[in-house]
């Protein structure tokens, strides 16, 4: 008898537990590709808080032209008129391994050495495009830069703001795991 109240205890236990741990669709950090070096071709970030993953359309590349070295890396999501777009690009700076790089520059500025990055959108109802300058930065760290493998992974972060509103975008727990053309 003794071992049959046992057991109705330890069942009651099970069974009336609560099982929230398991929140990955409420957690936006689960919703972001694992943190790997192995040029899986991942990406994504939280964009003002909400998941952004790459849909597959990357163009990135590392290219050493007239002396100088250029970075791009892009993501995509959407199509037409309802799409998101982020960019981050250094140019003229020879990328290292385990280094990390600010994004204070923008786009616009055509003729500049640096890190710069954007981010883009436009759905049925609005539209912006904002960019890092001198007062929103932000910053890049590559964990993997293998130019023999033509892998690159690693971190960034940035706050960017809108060139028309001023309107500022957070740009928070990125991560990569790319390869990329040279």
């Amino acid at each position: 008898m003794k071992n049959y109240i046992i057991y109705i205890f330890i069942a009651l236990l099970f069974t009336s537990c609560d099982n929230d741990d398991d929140n990955s669709t409420s957690n936006p950090l689960d919703q972001l590709p694992p943190m790997t070096t192995t040029g899986e071709n991942t990406i994504g970030c939280l964009v003002n808080g909400e998941p952004f993953t790459d849909s597959g359309l990357m163009n990135n590349f590392y290219q050493f032209v007239n002396g100088e070295y250029f970075l791009a890396i892009n993501m995509q999501r959407g199509f037409s008129n309802d799409f998101e777009d982020a960019s981050i690009s250094i140019r003229r700076i020879e990328v290292f391994e385990g280094e990390t790089y600010i994004l204070n520059m923008n786009s616009i500025q055509n003729d500049f050495t640096g890190g710069s990055a954007g981010y883009v959108f436009s759905n049925d109802t609005d539209s912006g495009e904002f960019e890092t300058n001198q007062v929103y930065l932000g910053s890049i760290t590559f964990t993997r830069f293998d130019t023999e493998n033509q892998i690159m992974s690693g971190t960034f972060e940035f706050q960017a703001e809108e060139i028309t509103t001023g309107e500022v975008v957070n740009i928070t727990n990125g991560r990569f795991d790319l390869t990329f053309t040279n």
